[in-house]
């Protein structure tokens, strides 16, 4: 637990962890990038001298092998100027026999004599060239150790010295340059990487405030950023384009909630003024009956009301299997046609089946019957007497269409795209129409929940076509 309040004391701000984590990986590249730097110039300078050292060494190993002349050490600094073509500078020159004493010497650095260990003496009289620096002296002194070879066998070195003083004066000005620029670099790039995630995180500061502002009564609130085309900026029109389906389906909420208390209000209503008329004075036996059936009706269609509301709220949660068997939709069809017939006859409606494809497809049959049902239904209720219903169905591009065309009053453009919504009525003179107002959106579920779809196409004063399509 103390460790878990710990972790939230650190929480720090998106900019604060981008910045330090630019910075952090920053330093790191720049320590590795320097330390490499460091390590080839190093290198680079210590071969050079390397190379330096040992040409010397080696004209001189080869010049006293050819010679077999040692009188020439009694004027050893002539000597490696006829050889070497000039007076060495800085460097320290000697020769020495198999036993350590120095038969000649030049030096042009402080310091009397090289030192030598026996282990580098004895390495060079094996034949081997031998690399070493010599820590114990002020300055350092780098030095070489070659072999000379007298008749095969090697009887004295020559060993070739220079300081490191220049080249240790190199490397401390370098490491002191990258320990004052690295630092340097680093605290710049951390204020400016400060300054670019905090101008690169606006928006989504924009968007706590705009969150902090919303609720159901205020969702007018947008986040402003123009000519953004970046993650930001798609996910501020993301973030307007969420608030715009919030507020949406608030609005749909709220008139919902309206359109369920005025649907329901409208048969309590005429329960409660029929009673009270009823009990008013004494009546008929008949009297009563008339008003009991009238308030049947009524609880009935509140019933279907409550039912279908049911219903279109556990398919918004998903909580409805469809039960999917096979169907002959030709005969679904006219039975829902012979069972709708009764219904047209009272108003005079001609229900004419057309043409009608014998297809089979999977799905459930009580559900697509109640969609077919409810726009039928929907197409009787909407056409005046003496008008006609037609329905055909015929397979296209994989799919079963089943189209229900009425002669009705039609529906207008404005009214046309709300059709499907919840207790949405083009004709609002209608609202005591039987019928719960949620049939069309029912229909359009079941449709869709069968990877099918429902649309409707109509003009005023030219009827209604909805067409359903179903996947074979």
């Amino acid at each position: 637990m103390p460790y878990e309040k710990k972790m939230r004391k650190v929480n720090l701000p998106i900019k604060w962890k981008l910045t330090l984590w630019y910075g952090g990986i920053l330093s790191i590249i720049l320590v590795v990038f320097a330390s490499g730097v460091y390590i080839y110039f190093r290198n680079s300078l210590q071969k050079s001298i390397d190379t330096k050292i040992r040409s010397i060494g080696e004209v001189l190993s080869s010049s006293i092998t050819e010679t077999h002349n040692t009188s020439v050490f009694g004027n050893f600094e002539r000597y490696l100027e006829n050889v070497l073509g000039r007076k060495p500078k800085g460097k320290f020159i000697q020769i020495m026999d198999s036993s350590g004493r120095i038969g000649a010497k030049m030096s042009d650095i402080e310091g009397e004599t090289l030192p030598t260990s026996f282990s580098t003496l004895e390495s060079a009289l094996r034949g081997e060239i031998v690399y070493e620096t010599i820590e114990r002296v002020t300055p350092r002194i780098r030095m070489v150790t070659i072999p000379i070879a007298e008749n095969k066998k090697v009887s004295s070195v020559v060993q070739v010295g220079t300081s490191l003083e220049d080249f240790d004066e190199t490397m401390k000005k370098l490491l002191i340059i990258m320990i004052i620029s690295i630092p340097t670099s680093i605290s710049v790039t951390i204020v400016v990487g400060y300054f670019m995630a905090k101008k690169a995180l606006r928006p989504v500061d924009q968007i706590r405030r705009a969150a902090v502002k919303i609720s159901s009564s205020n969702l007018d609130e947008k986040i402003d950023i123009v000519g953004r085309r970046d993650e930001l900026g798609r996910l501020a029109e993301t973030f307007n384009a969420m608030i715009g389906r919030l507020k949406d389906a608030f609005q749909r909420v709220n008139q919902f909630s309206i359109d369920v208390s005025h649907e329901l209000k409208t048969p309590l209503t005429i329960l409660k003024g029929e009673t009270e008329v009823a009990l008013r004075k004494e009546r008929e036996k008949e009297d009563y009956k008339g008003l009991l059936k009238s308030n049947l009706e009524e609880i009935d269609r509140m019933s279907r009301i409550i039912d279908d509301l049911l219903l279109l709220s556990k398919a918004d949660a998903k909580e409805i299997t469809l039960n999917l068997e096979e169907i002959a939709l030709r005969d679904l069809i006219m039975g829902v046609c012979m069972d709708m017939k009764i219904f047209a006859d009272k108003k005079g409606i001609e229900i004419d089946v057309g043409d009608l494809e014998d297809v089979r497809l999977k799905g459930d049959e009580l559900k697509i019957r109640r969609m077919l049902w409810n726009i039928v239904e929907n197409g009787i209720k909407y056409t005046e007497n003496g008008g006609k219903v037609f329905i055909s169905s015929y397979v296209n591009d994989g799919y079963a269409r089943i189209d229900v065309k009425d002669s009705g009053a039609g529906i207008s453009e404005e009214d046309i795209r709300f059709i499907f919504d919840r207790f949405y009525r083009a004709d609002r003179s209608r609202r005591r129409e039987s019928g719960s107002g949620l049939g069309l959106s029912i229909s359009k579920w079941i449709a869709e929940a069968h990877s099918g779809s429902i649309e409707v196409k109509s003009q005023p004063g030219q009827g209604s076509l909805f067409s359903m399509k179903l996947p074979i």
